[in-house]
């Protein structure tokens, strides 16, 4: 845990939109200090397609915070779309031959081991996130810290999230740009899930939903390990295509009507003719919307989303697991009746679905739920994550992943 750091930035660029939040630590106590957002630009699918755009749009809200802060930041996280991103898990072993196991001979070793691998068969991809799950001896014992123990074998887990070297450099290259160094890419769907985990203790199996602009991504944390994530590229944009292109509408008049109007749950049988007027940018447009049908289209996605929800937690279903929590964020998340139609039909058993409300926020706006959430990796480390040494080159060991601090 972090106690004092001086001011650090946090940049969050969306699908949708671009965010920027300023805060700092002292005495344990974190203080955000300014944030600010603007649409996104120079941005398709996570992947950057217009560097000028983007730089300029990455200029104007770094900027606007300073502005509203009065101080000028030198270092900042970077959150990149989940959809960008890749995710594997692998089990690694070595033989110990009935000896103590060592730090750096053993685990250290092991460690470098896996990751040398993965970057064998992987040379096109950047190591965002490296995590250590699972330690076991002679196979099947399970151990917290097993140095010093005598064993024949020691093995773990490995879970790996990724990104392709040559995004991670079109993102650095913006950055490098501008006066801020980059200290950090974080990976969205983890800093969501770490931070639901720590706010809620006394929860052994949690997961986070966050149904986003374009993409919807999953993550789970059980019993202290970060197990599980994925992401599934549908969002609430495609619920505003949907409506646009099934009533004829354009974009803008579509979006409002998502946001304004539209539910997942029908009109009753009384009222099944209401109609909605659309308006756009002040122009009355005469078409008529019927509520029902604007509702169904609605539906139709967010069951779909669902769906694929649903399959990818279909081993959770097979062991009949049951969540302790189940926390929703992100824009497609305000429809009205999304919640209610995430409990009728998720598949997997769960005690309480709820807003992701963690205290952290103290009346911040939704859309900073990211922001927020890598505010707290960067305070609380999880232990079970292996952190990168590759700037600072003081050994063999460092210049990969180590549990040395």
């Amino acid at each position: 845990m972090i106690n004092n750091l001086e001011p650090i930035g946090i940049l969050d660029i969306g699908a949708f939109e671009t965010k920027f939040l300023i805060f700092k630590i002292d005495n344990s106590i974190i203080e955000i200090i300014s944030y600010a957002k603007l649409p996104t630009q120079g941005i398709k699918k996570g992947i950057v397609s217009d560097l000028d755009k983007l730089s300029e749009c990455i200029s104007k809200v770094i900027g606007g915070a300073e502005d509203l802060a009065k101080i000028q930041i030198k270092k900042i996280y970077l959150a990149i779309s989940s959809l960008n991103n890749s995710v594997v898990s692998f089990c690694y072993s070595k033989n110990i031959g009935g000896y103590e196991i060592e730090m750096e001979k053993d685990i250290q070793f092991l460690i470098n081991g896996g990751v040398n691998l993965f970057r064998e068969f992987n040379k096109n991809l950047n190591i965002i996130h490296l995590f250590n799950l699972n330690l076991r001896i002679d196979k099947i014992n399970s151990v917290d810290n097993p140095v010093g123990l005598v064993a024949d074998t020691l093995e773990g887990d490995l879970l790996i999230v990724s990104c392709k070297k040559n995004i991670c450099k079109n993102y650095q290259k913006i950055i490098d740009k501008s006066y801020v160094n980059l200290e950090k890419f974080v990976y969205p769907p983890y800093a969501l899930s770490f931070l639901s985990y720590l706010e809620s203790p006394l929860s052994d199996n949690i997961m986070t939903i966050d149904f986003g602009h374009e993409k919807t991504s999953i993550s789970v944390f059980k019993n202290d390990n970060f197990i599980f994530t994925s992401t599934i590229p549908l969002g609430s944009w495609h619920i505003t295509n949907d409506i646009s292109k099934s009533l004829n509408l354009n974009m803008t008049i579509a979006e409002k009507l998502k946001v304004n109007n539209s539910s997942c749950s029908l009109l009753n049988e009384g009222h099944p003719y209401e109609y909605l007027e659309s308006d756009n940018l002040g122009i009355k447009s005469y078409k008529k919307v019927s509520n029902n049908i604007l509702n169904k289209i609605v539906i139709s996605r967010v069951e779909e989303i669902i769906d694929h929800i649903n399959l990818e937690l279909i081993s959770f279903k097979s062991n009949k697991e049951t969540f302790n929590k189940i926390l929703i964020t992100g824009e497609g998340s305000k429809i009205h009746g999304f919640t209610e139609l995430l409990k009728n039909k998720l598949k997997v058993k769960c005690m309480l679905l709820e807003k992701f409300t963690p205290k952290i926020k103290n009346n911040i706006p939704d859309a900073y739920d990211v922001c927020l959430s890598v505010v707290n990796f960067i305070k609380n480390s999880y232990k079970k994550e292996i952190p990168s040494f590759s700037k600072r080159k003081k050994s063999f060991f460092e210049t990969l992943y180590s549990f040395f601090n």
